[in-house]
């Protein structure tokens, strides 16, 4: 019987790290989006993301010219995450266009103060002409003329970029459900406060200015009522 032999030294191999995805430009705003979803908007920058590919700055130059263009590129992403193929569909045209309404602000919702983007700017990515063509094409149906169409889907953008954007600066305030409800509480009381012989309306309708519904999301459905209602309006059945 062979006497057992101790093991030999064997050489230690290094770990090879994982294979690193090619940089393109999907990659990029991949990145840009992990960057925005964990730090917000002011946070993606080229050299920002560049750090999170584990790339120089310069790496990326190839894929975006800017700041501004990769910020464009994100929220054409962001836009391209809301599903339009649900539209135009046989229901009436105001229910598809709350609908549509609420996709894109849960979406942008998503991704912290993302909307800011939209403000002031006019994107012209694929997913955001497409999402622009499917409102048009929701607005068609209404028998609104083509000018008032226009206009409307204007107006739509902003409400969806400011509602969104102001819904984001509260998340980001660190408040949770009750302190906010407390502070509301404490701004009626100020209201109610005020000299009535001088702000007569704001201390009359101090608990109206301060209401919360718990749970509910009447504020934005009152806005969506007023959009539509006041769309429909406009509209020329004769045409």
């Amino acid at each position: 019987m062979t006497d057992a032999l101790p093991e030999p030294p064997r050489p230690q191999r290094r770990a090879r790290p994982g294979r690193k995805r090619a940089l393109d430009r999907d990659a990029v705003v991949e990145a840009a989006i992990r960057v925005l979803d964990a730090e917000g908007l002011d946070a993606v920058t080229i050299r920002r993301v560049a750090h999170e590919l584990g790339v120089g700055a310069a790496s990326l130059y190839a894929y975006v010219d800017s700041k501004d263009s990769l910020i464009e590129l994100v929220l054409d992403h962001v836009i391209g995450e809301v599903d339009y193929t649900r539209y135009p569909d046989g229901r009436p045209w105001q229910e598809q266009l709350k609908e549509l309404i609420r996709s894109t602000r849960d979406v942008f919702n998503a991704h912290r103060d993302v909307a800011r983007a939209s403000l002031g700017r006019i994107p012209s990515g694929a997913n955001s002409l497409r999402a622009m063509e499917t409102l048009l094409a929701v607005l068609r149906r209404s028998q609104l003329s083509d000018q008032v169409i226009a206009y409307a889907g204007d107006l739509i953008g902003l409400l969806i970029g400011a509602a969104s954007y102001e819904e984001s600066l509260f998340a980001e305030s660190g408040l949770d459900y009750e302190e906010f409800h407390q502070y509301i509480e404490q701004f009626r009381d100020y209201l109610g406060s005020l000299p009535a012989d001088r702000f007569p309306l704001l201390v009359e309708l101090a608990g109206p200015l301060t209401h919360v519904d718990p749970g509910q999301d009447s504020r934005f459905e009152f806005m969506l009522d007023v959009i539509v209602r006041g769309l429909d309006s406009l509209r020329d059945p004769s045409s």
